[in-house]
């Protein structure tokens, strides 16, 4: 019964968070676009393949080649031959995309620090673990469903 009440807890948690984070997003006129955004911020680790980045993003690859050429037509990524295959490309950001994506990420994390202004250090960190475990989690999760669905 427990478990049960802390999951629809958790459930009704989460649908606000969503609605909240997207209505913050909405209002504050960050630089990039949210999915622009992630995208730019796995493409500064450096160049990937497109297959690569819908498997870390957890995008299918038709998703990822439109946010690919979104990216490219605002001059914030680039596709470049693979060295190592020549079949293939390799996206990467741009100095634009770079520049562009810095700031939208000091913006969130200004927006986040002044959230958790009255949180101990303590329940900081507890809040990035859990949030980590439970990302893995979902993940996790959705690529079981992918494998499902693909097999059916």
């Amino acid at each position: 019964m427990e478990t049960k009440t802390a999951a629809q807890e958790l459930e009704l948690a989460l649908a606000l968070l969503v609605r909240s984070m997207e209505a913050i997003y909405r209002l504050r006129r960050y630089p990039l676009e949210r999915s622009h955004h992630l995208l730019l911020r796995t493409l500064s680790e450096g160049p990937r393949r497109s297959s690569d980045l819908a498997d870390v993003l957890l995008l299918d690859h038709s998703t990822i080649a439109r946010q690919v050429s979104a990216l490219e037509k605002l001059g914030l990524a680039r596709r470049k031959p693979d060295p190592d295959d020549g079949r293939s490309y390799l996206v990467a950001a741009t100095a634009k995309g770079e520049v562009l994506c810095a700031a939208t990420s000091a913006m969130r994390v200004k927006r986040i620090e002044t959230l958790l202004e009255s949180w101990s250090g303590e329940q900081r960190r507890a809040l990035v673990e859990s949030l980590k475990h439970l990302n893995g989690d979902l993940s996790q999760s959705l690529r079981e469903l992918r494998a499902s669905d693909s097999s059916a």
